[in-house]
């Protein structure tokens, strides 16, 4: 599949999750009963729903509380890690075949310097990242056009990625009990999350240390 077919393909789902209402009626509960339907092939469903969540920018910590609910943390652990990196991996070659090399090659000088860092300290970076933004989406799209190697991604995704997964399933049963009530806060915090990055990279364009 071509680069513009790809990039239609992915703006297409975008538009459809956004259409749909995806964004205001997927929660846990509806997660949970998607994947009992599913019975013997329940795990599998969800880390092919993980994948296809996190594409369309649904909040992968959603999928590992909902894991949280399905099954004990022995059970629920492994089959939300493996999601988790399914989906990064799925991203990350998504972004590594759309985003052009001359887009790269267009980024302000104070961006490709941090970017070449990515190439001397890719894991490091990864790790950070991970440990920081745990599964944003944006984070990635952003490494999947960065030049980063598959090696330090798929090994720093996977160091990074594990103290959240762990912590949030063994919080998940309780955060599924009271997610209509977090709701607003969780959404609160991502918006201010969004926003403070937003004004990191203006200030970073502009030139204000």
């Amino acid at each position: 599949m071509t680069r513009a077919a790809l990039l239609i393909v992915v703006a297409a789902a975008l538009a459809a999750a956004w259409a749909s209402g995806l964004y205001s009626h997927l929660t846990p509960e509806r997660v949970v009963e998607l994947v009992d339907r599913a019975g013997v092939l329940g795990p599998l469903v969800f880390v092919a729903l993980f994948a296809a969540a996190e594409l369309v920018y649904v909040p992968g910590a959603l999928l590992v509380i909902a894991a949280s609910a399905l099954w004990p943390p022995a059970v629920a652990i492994p089959t939300a890690y493996a999601g988790a990196i399914a989906a990064s991996l799925v991203v990350f070659f998504l972004a590594r075949r759309i985003v052009p090399d001359g887009l790269r090659e267009r980024l302000p000088e104070r961006l490709l310097r941090h970017e070449a860092k990515l190439e001397t300290h890719g894991l490091q970076t990864v790790i950070g990242l991970r440990l920081v933004l745990f599964l944003s989406p944006a984070v990635h799209w952003l490494l999947g056009a960065s030049r980063v190697s598959f090696r330090d991604y798929l090994l720093g995704t996977a160091i990074g990625l594990a103290p959240g997964i762990i912590g949030v399933a063994f919080l998940g049963r309780q955060a599924v009990d009271h997610w209509h009530a977090m709701r607003p806060w969780a959404l609160g915090a991502l918006a201010l999350l969004l926003a403070l990055a937003l004004v990191r990279r203006v200030r970073a364009r502009i030139g204000v240390s």
